[in-house]
């Protein structure tokens, strides 16, 4: 174990500034974007060799183009800072990507930034342990060891132009000669840009505070300020109306909505409306909830405006009905935050909500 140690050792003390960029290219293309690689293969229009050549290409293109980036931005002051970044955010994202299926997208970016405590536990496992170990802290780990090894500026610069060639002619050749393939792909796929670890992240998170992150400071925008009652309820009639919000679910699986299979057992039993033409805004919570509230259609939905604009809650506050959101999961995502709130303590969580 000492042997192999002080060979460890010696390489991270010999290691030339172009081969850790070339190592850190195949570590992103190929460790942290199995995943993606695997629905590249599965959506290949080859079958046999050719499908296996088409998945080559497409991991030489990742690290090519990894490699070309990380040629122009890394130097030996700044590749091991931007190393670990890296690996960092792409460790984590590649976690639920490559283990979960997740696409990660603005939305999703959303979502981490307005989770708690409890959602963030219910994620941890030892599949997640272990990822972090082998895919976050190791990598890390080595990359800390690494000294380079001195080389002359004027050699540098030549190896750095010859592999920023390189990079660019191999990706240039590949996406000519698949480029019908890949064009097909990425026009029906369009998500598949948020399997690519880091980018996914990187780009998501960019594209989160310039677009859907909310401004501080903007004035309140009244909506529906002329509601009111039109027939006052009358006092021998009931006066509670309960709206429950509940997780969102793909209405393709309700056996309400024309499913084969009874995926709606007890809801068939009762005497319902079932609005089959309705959809949200999205999967994710952070959006869905917002929309809903907003009196705005799903097409037209902005997430900026409705960030700092009365909806549904504060419309039916004002026509005087007493308005309470009675929460026991992960808040109203500001749908609710001009009303009355209520959060259930977490025993009877435990005991009523399973």
């Amino acid at each position: 174990m000492l042997v192999n140690f002080l060979k460890f050792k010696r390489i991270c003390n010999n290691i030339t500034l172009l081969n850790f960029n070339l190592l850190l290219s195949i570590w992103l293309g190929l460790f942290l974007n199995m995943g993606f690689l695997k629905k590249i293969h599965q959506l290949t229009p080859y079958n046999g060799i050719k499908s296996v050549l088409f998945l080559g290409a497409t991991l030489v293109i990742l690290i090519a183009a990894y490699n070309l980036i990380f040629q122009l931005i890394n130097w030996k002051w700044t590749a091991k800072i931007f190393a670990i970044l890296l690996i960092f955010i792409g460790g984590f994202s590649s976690y639920f990507v490559n283990t979960l299926g997740v696409i990660i997208s603005p939305d999703q970016i959303q979502n981490m930034v307005q989770t708690d405590v409890s959602e963030v536990t219910d994620l941890i496992s030892l599949r997640f342990v272990l990822w972090t170990i082998f895919f976050v802290i190791l990598p890390i780990f080595l990359i800390t060891q690494v000294k380079f090894k001195q080389e002359k500026v004027s050699r540098l610069l030549l190896k750095k132009v010859f592999s920023l060639v390189a990079s660019f002619a191999v990706v240039g050749v590949l996406l000519f000669t698949y480029y019908v393939d890949f064009a097909a792909i990425f026009r029906e796929h369009r998500d598949l840009k948020g399997m690519i670890s880091p980018q996914n992240s990187i780009s998501s998170l960019m594209s989160y505070y310039h677009k859907k992150a909310p401004k501080k400071n903007l004035p309140l925008v009244i909506y529906g300020q002329d509601a009111h009652q039109v027939q006052r309820v009358q006092k021998n009639l009931p006066k509670l109306m309960i709206l429950v919000v509940g997780e969102t679910a793909r209405a393709e699986s309700f056996s309400l909505n024309g499913y084969a299979k009874n995926t709606n057992p007890e809801l068939s039993k009762q005497d319902i409306f079932n609005f089959s033409q309705v959809s949200s805004c999205g999967t994710a919570t952070a959006v869905s909830v917002p929309c809903m509230f907003s009196g705005m259609p799903r097409v037209d939905y902005d997430e900026q405006l409705a960030s700092h604009r009365e909806g549904l809650l504060d419309i039916a506050k004002r026509a005087g009905y007493q308005v309470t959101w009675i929460d026991n999961n992960s808040g109203c995502k500001g749908a609710c935050d001009r009303v009355e709130q209520y959060q259930i303590p977490e025993n009877l969580k435990k005991k009523w909500c399973k």
